[in-house]
Order: C-alpha cells, then structure tokens, then sequence
C-alpha cells in the first residue's frame, strides 16, 4: 500500500492502453492518455478530468496521494516547520525540512533571564546561513506564564512542557505542547515509551479529531541504538507504507550524558537518523556549532550544490594596488579561499565565475569553467578599470589553462596559484604586493 505511480503504470488503465475507442479522446484536456497519465502521477491534474479512469486506479491513485508525513510549523515570526520528509535517504531526492534544535529551560530558573539572552544571542555563521536556535522547551517548574511570554516577547519558537493552564495570549504564539491534550486546536506531542503505545495514542487522538500531532517516543531506559531502530521504523512506516498513526513529525529529549562529547554523538546520530525535533538538556555553544555544520550538510539537496552569486568580491577594502584571485563559484571553494584572502593584512578582489556551482576541477571537466567563461567574467566586472598591476592569480589545479587563459584575457598576466587555500595567504605575500592599511 501506498507506493509511488509512475506514468506507465498509470497509462495501463486508460483507454489507449488498454486500445479501446475511447483512447486519446482529449475529453480531459491533454492531448494523449499518456500526456494525462503522466500529468496524474505528478498530482497536476485530478482523476476525475477522464470518465473513463476506473474505480481500481481512483483506489489506486487515492492511496499513493496520502500524506507521507505531515509537515508544521512551530512559533509565528520567527517559525521553523517540521515533518514533510517523503524518502528515507537523501540521495533518493532530498530531506525537506532540517531537524529542529530545541534547548530546555525551567521556568523557574534562578538565572532565567540571563540564559535566555545566551540563548537568543547565539548564533553561527557557516557557508552564507546564520543559525540560531530554534525553539526553547520550556519545563514548567512555577511561574510558568510569565516565563513563557518572555519568550514569546523574544520570537523564539515555544515548546511548552506543562500540565496546567496555558494563557491564551501564549497559545497565539503556536507553541507545541507536551505534557497536556487539552488544547486540541494547538501542536500537541503524544508521548510512549513503546512504539506500540505510540501508535495507539496516535489512533486514538485522530479518532478524537487531533489534526496537529507530534510523536515523542521517550528514551527512558533505552540505548541510542534502540531509539534509532524506533525512529527507522517510524519513519519506514511513514514514508513507505504511510501508515496514518505515524505519519507525523517525531520528537527526541536527549539527556545530559555524562559527557559532552556522549551528548553530541548522541544528537548527531538523531539529527542523521530521522528524528524531526531534539531537546537538549544543556546549552552549550561548542555542541550546537558541531551540530548545526551536521546538519547543514544532511539537509543540503544532493541535486542543487550550494553556490554563491557569481560576481565580483572586494575582501578588505582593496584598492589600486590589490590582487586579483579567479576562483568558481561553489560556496564551500569561495568561503575557503575568501576565508584566507581575509588574513591578510590588504585588500584583494576575489573573481567568481558562474559554474553552476561546481568546484574547479569538477566545472572544468564539465565545460563550467573555460578561458571564454573566466574573459567574459573578468570584462563583464570592468577588472581593468579597477587596478593597476593586470595579473590574476588562477587555481593551482588548473596550470594546465594558463595558455588558454592568456590568450583569451589579452593584456593580463596568468599567475598560477596554490592548490590548498590555507597556503594563499603567504603566496601572495610572496608576489611583494602593496599592503595597505583595512578594516577588518
């Protein structure tokens, strides 16, 4: 049940298949039943366009339209969305939506004030995104109202842990809430320590008309391995056989281990293995720095590489007398070398080319990096206008094009560069330019 449709397997019950007389009658507005099977599998068009679709495939359509995972959002402003992932590898297309990082803070913390200002204050900047944290779990330990405005004054995503009652004003916030089913209307979390129990509770909340759930199955004297294995079976169920009581986002509370190192292995296996909202016990900046490279790297589509705009970047202020640097631009090649072209103490113009995102030797083989493309970049930004010693300073992976370079940019010298960005710094302090004074 629940399993993907092709267009052929579609086609097999139309009228053209099967060559009845019927057959591309164009009654549903596509030319062919090929058009019109292939337009269905992709959901662009409703069954009911052709009389002749029988109940057998209507059945069958109807069950692969299923929601494989329900997708919500969390806070308002300043929301994150959870669930919504349809495979359970990323190289089968891609994860949709990134695992919510939550931190736990008591209401009635002694130091509650000044915990949530490190946790609002921090934040990391890696490959062009900035990460905050995504939501604060709130653990009801008295005062709990107050504490939850002012984090609902701070646009911070609210997960509420309570068993009392929740201001309205606070529920306008669209937290998710654990601890109470009262608030049918709001994200609830259903919460078991068995998968059996879980799915259960799920089924029994639906029947009751809960449309917004969130699963938690608990760690409570289990291994990582053991959750891992509940979450792959969650998420199998989900996904592949969308089986309605688990087909909704699923939450972990990680405990403090007795390490820091334990506690962030355990999370990274999480954030790696289908969990869809963790709540760290603990805030600590290390950790979280080590888990949002993670899962930046889990939740990138493999089918669209992160690229930057291809253009011209002006690294410390430079001037006249400053290098120039070619480089593509795929965003982990441009942040690596401008990373190192920021060390020096002037300034330098850093050329990325368009490549479809692509590293150096990767668009060169695949014609996304040639002497035209490099010429047509280096006069489309007016580089000649802009410094007085014409040179640029090439990839060292591609010595090979210094040739070809010079010829296609007349005027200008081809200077082969390093290999490693690491070693651009003293490389070009090596080639005697000017440094002049910047503001860092």
């Amino acid at each position: 049940m629940g399993k993907e449709l092709s267009g052929l397997q579609i086609f097999k019950y139309l009228p053209a298949a099967k060559k009845q007389n019927e057959a591309n009658c164009k009654k549903c507005g596509c030319m062919t039943c090929m058009a019109f099977a292939l337009k269905l599998a992709k959901n662009q068009i409703a069954a009911e366009k052709c009389e002749y679709v029988p109940d057998e495939l209507k059945i069958i359509i109807a069950d692969a339209l299923k929601t494989k995972q329900h997708e919500y959002r969390i806070g308002t402003e300043n929301s994150v969305k959870t669930g919504g992932e349809t495979v359970m590898f990323r190289h089968d297309k891609t994860f949709v939506n990134r695992t919510v990082i939550a931190v736990t803070l008591e209401s009635k913390d002694r130091d509650f004030d000044k915990k949530l200002k490190r946790i609002k204050d921090f934040q990391i900047e890696r490959i062009g995104e900035t990460f905050k944290i995504d939501a604060i779990c709130l653990k009801d330990t008295g005062n709990f109202n107050t504490a939850a405005k002012k984090i609902a004054d701070e646009k911070i995503p609210l997960i509420l842990d309570t068993e009392n009652e929740i201001m309205p004003e606070i529920l306008q916030a669209n937290p998710l809430i654990t601890g109470t089913d009262r608030y049918k209307d709001n994200l609830t979390c259903i919460t078991a320590d068995t998968l059996n129990g879980l799915e259960s509770k799920s089924s029994e909340k639906i029947k009751n008309g809960y449309e917004k759930i969130v699963l938690e199955i608990t760690m409570k004297n289990k291994t990582i391995q053991e959750i891992i294995e509940a979450l792959t079976y969650i998420r199998r169920m989900a996904v592949q056989e969308k089986l309605e009581p688990l087909t909704f986002p699923v939450m972990v509370r990680i405990p403090a281990y007795n390490t820091l190192a334990e506690t962030t292995a355990a999370a990274s296996l999480l954030i790696c293995r289908y969990a869809n909202i963790i709540v760290l016990e603990d805030f600590d900046e290390a950790m979280l720095t080590a888990l949002f490279t993670l899962r930046q790297n889990i939740y990138t589509n493999p089918q669209k590489p992160l690229q930057v705009e291809s253009k011209v970047y002006e690294i410390n202020e430079p001037d006249r007398n400053s290098p120039v640097i070619l480089t593509t631009n795929f965003a982990l090649t441009y942040f690596a070398v401008a990373n190192e072209l920021e060390s020096l103490p002037f300034g330098s113009y850093l050329v990325v080319t368009p490549s479809d995102g692509m590293s150096v030797l990767t668009a060169w083989s695949a014609d996304k990096f040639t002497a035209e493309i490099a010429a047509k970049t280096v006069k489309k930004f007016q580089l000649d206008e802009k410094v007085n010693k014409k040179a640029i300073i090439i990839p060292g992976l591609l010595s090979h094009m210094k040739e070809e370079l010079q010829n296609a940019l007349q005027g200008w010298e081809i200077i082969v560069g390093t290999i490693e960005a690491c070693e651009i710094p003293e490389f070009i302090k090596s080639l005697n330019y000017k440094q002049q004074s910047c503001s860092k």
